[in-house]
């Protein structure tokens, strides 16, 4: 990589830092919320933010005090591969002051194929644009850094050394490294890292018109539960509180019509899925085409939330909301998702369903 990579990034992060500073920085920064006032059982709530662009309304800081929310994973950028090199893409517009207390832990999704080869520089990296990008918006101090790779057996090689590496070098700042983890990751090696995150969404295959949820479902979740009791990190959870509109479309397959997956629409869609939001695609509908809604429904969240604590209670400690944009919120009071995630009834029974 040498001079030349390592001077790409550096000239990305100032193109985007430029645009960013002619815009406003207003939402209350006068607030202080600091997580208090739990009651026993209760879980810290944290909330993840993944969208290109930062700026809380009312709706979300009011949310935020409601809810004593102290933790915002903030999406800084996505990696992809670009001209044969790992580089960022899609980093975060900073429109709006952090408010006091809440602590920001920058994220960064790295798409599985720039794991395919080892990057020794990669760590580098990422910790000095993640370093720059939170002093230059005050967002720090930094305390703990995620990085989010749907990684495979093929590239955990490649991706345990970065995380290695990233580890080493970010103690020396006092930071920690975190990672979230997939229900098939459960079946695979612990990732080096100080935690993880257990995703509790995007559990089933989109692409499925009959079945399960592919937001969210106990069929997809069960077969993995084994693995939590001996899945030897500290852990967290994220349950889902998005709903995301899928098209299908009646296609010939052998003289016989089937319903396939359209992965796009005419009107406006926001896909959340392996990470990636992809947004104002459009195509024209059919008469025969069908759309779907897809979102997780409370009680299901509710089972699965059980199940979890049945077998490992403690990675319920910090439950983690994906994500609070406007519209979840909305979601989240419509059908009662604090009651479910945030400050559930006492129950450790566990569930076979």
């Amino acid at each position: 990589m040498g001079n030349v990579y390592t001077k790409r990034w550096h000239k990305r992060l100032h193109q985007a830092t430029r645009w960013v500073l002619i815009a406003l920085a207003v939402a209350g920064s006068t607030l202080c919320w600091q997580c208090t006032g739990k009651e026993k059982g209760e879980p810290t709530v944290a909330a993840y933010y993944w969208s290109t662009v930062f700026g809380l309304d009312s709706t979300q800081l009011a949310f935020i005090q409601e809810q004593k929310i102290g933790r915002l994973y903030l999406r800084y950028f996505d990696v992809v591969m670009r001209n044969g090199e790992p580089m960022p893409n899609a980093t975060v517009q900073i429109q709006a002051k952090k408010p006091g207390g809440l602590e920001v832990v920058p994220t960064v999704y790295i798409v599985n194929n720039c794991m395919e080869a080892d990057h020794p520089q990669l760590d580098s990296l990422l910790l000095g644009r993640i370093l720059q990008m939170s002093e230059t918006h005050d967002l720090g101090p930094v305390r703990e850094i995620q990085l989010d790779c749907d990684w495979t057996k093929q590239t955990q090689g490649n991706y345990f050394n970065l995380l290695r590496r990233l580890r080493e070098r970010a103690k020396r700042h006092g930071i920690s490294i975190s990672a979230t983890i997939r229900l098939h990751q459960l079946a695979q090696a612990v990732p080096p890292v100080d935690r993880g995150v257990l995703m509790m969404y995007n559990t089933g295959d989109i692409t499925k018109f009959e079945g399960s949820n592919p937001i969210l479902d106990m069929k997809d979740v069960k077969p993995y539960l084994r693995y939590l009791p001996n899945y030897d990190l500290p852990l967290a959870t994220a349950y889902p509180v998005f709903a995301m509109r899928v098209v299908f479309r009646e296609k010939e397959n052998g003289g016989k019509k089937e319903r396939k997956n359209v992965p796009s629409s005419m009107f406006h869609v926001q896909w959340r899925f392996a990470g990636i939001i992809h947004h104002d695609e459009y195509l024209p509908i059919l008469p025969t085409d069908t759309i779907v809604e897809r979102q997780a429904a409370p009680d299901m969240v509710r089972r699965v939330r059980q199940a979890i604590d049945s077998l490992r209670p403690d990675a319920h400690d910090e439950v983690i909301i994906y994500d609070i944009s406007k519209q979840n919120i909305q979601r989240i009071k419509q059908y009662h998702y604090e009651k479910v995630i945030c400050h559930p009834v006492a129950d450790r029974g566990s569930l076979s369903q």
